[in-house]
């Protein structure tokens, strides 16, 4: 920008002058108005040249459930299109997606079970006796335990990670290693199981009611009833995790299927 030239003695600027012919007004300081703060992060919508523009990332806060408990299972919204798209309009996204496929777990799989626990929402619960927290609702015990299987596998990560401990939770970028993970012990137990190539929707009661289950669900056949593939489960649990008397496994998979969108049948693992 051009200096302005000191004058001797102040002269106030005139409403409008006239430079080589045309009219030119003083050009004034510009104000812009960014709501809640600068994003982190530019978030791409079109990775392509000439595809479009971008939308800066959603500087996402944290979602405190009272006593009664947590979103869990139970909670995610509908979702049309992809998991991936819900999870990368959050400002940790592309960073939770890129720690994914560096365990070689699909990105597309994890936003799936982000959107199913969360709705891709940093989550605390004050519920008495629960460790249960955060985008992907994991407790103290398994976000420890995937943890250091993920750092045992990829030793790499933990450069990228600011907090590989256990207050690393409240961070979803780091609890997604965790979760991805854990995504991978379920593909690896399910191919033990028979099931070759295991999808998002398959891993879904491996990651929502535990490996005891995981099989069991991901094999049952559609008319058999939730209570049933899940025996032992009491009527409260089952109550819990949005599971109606009478409930069979089909219709509980069109459940899921719904809030994951075409995530449900995006696979796991990555090769």
């Amino acid at each position: 920008m051009p200096m302005r030239p000191r004058y001797a003695h102040p002269r106030r600027w005139r409403a409008l002058t006239f430079l080589g012919g045309l009219a030119a007004t003083p050009v004034l300081a510009q104000t812009v108005n960014v709501p809640n703060g600068l994003p982190q992060t530019p978030i791409a919508v079109y990775q392509e040249l000439g595809m479009g523009g971008w939308t800066p990332a959603t500087v996402g806060g944290t979602t405190t459930v009272g006593t009664t408990g947590t979103p869990a299972s139970s909670g995610g919204t509908t979702t049309s299109g992809s998991s991936l798209s819900v999870m990368n309009s959050q400002s940790w996204g592309y960073a939770a997606g890129q720690n994914a496929s560096a365990l070689g777990v699909n990105p597309d799989a994890l936003a799936a079970t982000c959107v199913m626990e969360s709705g891709c929402t940093n989550v605390t619960s004050t519920a008495a006796g629960s460790t249960i927290t955060g985008a992907f609702q994991m407790s103290n015990g398994t976000y420890t335990q995937a943890m250091q299987e993920a750092l045992a596998s990829n030793p790499t990560l933990a450069a990228s990670l600011g907090d590989t401990g256990l207050s690393g939770q409240t961070d979803p970028a780091t609890q997604a290693v965790a979760a991805a993970q854990y995504l991978k012990d379920a593909a690896s137990s399910l191919q033990a199981n028979g099931v070759s190539n295991p999808t998002a929707l398959d891993a879904r009661g491996y990651y929502n009611f535990g490996p005891g289950y995981g099989t069991s669900l991901a094999k049952a056949d559609d008319s058999e009833t939730m209570a049933s593939a899940l025996s032992g489960m009491s009527s409260s649990s089952l109550a819990a995790n949005g599971i109606t008397n009478g409930m069979t496994v089909g219709e509980w998979r069109a459940t899921v299927a719904s809030k994951m969108g075409s995530s449900a049948s995006a696979p796991i693992l990555t090769s």
